[in-house]
């Protein structure tokens, strides 16, 4: 399917950088089994996007540089993407708590909970 954004990491549920919508929900793929999810819809990293304009979170992480080496990048958004749709980003302390699934050895994290603060805001934060 040449979609290579999703990302194998820890292949037990630790690390995040394999987050995936499921039928609009967030899934560490590693636990999911393909057959599993027959029929579903699955939303990787590369259908945020609406053809060449980008998702708001991903603009997001690029303004506020919510990323170094970028190996965790499309699971901290997938999932940064769900947690305001499920209504936990409402402070940086329940931000860091309901992304704390996801790990960045590179140490990003304020720059990622900045990045989620603006799109929840609505892109008024600099």
């Amino acid at each position: 399917m040449n979609l290579t954004g999703s990302k194998k990491g820890c292949d037990r549920g630790q690390c995040g950088a394999c987050t995936v919508h499921i039928d609009g929900v967030r899934v560490n793929s590693c636990l999911s089994l393909a057959i599993a999810n027959q029929g579903k819809k699955i939303t990787t990293i590369e259908g945020l996007a609406s053809g060449d304009d980008l998702h708001p979170m991903q603009e997001a992480f690029i303004k506020h540089d919510g990323f170094q080496c970028g190996y965790c990048t499309s699971g901290q958004i997938m999932s940064g993407v769900a947690l305001i749709k499920e209504g936990h980003a409402n402070s940086e302390v329940e931000i860091r708590e309901y992304m704390s699934g996801n790990i960045c050895r590179c140490g990003a994290y304020p720059n990622i909970v900045n990045a989620i603060q603006d799109v929840k805001n609505g892109g008024q934060q600099s």
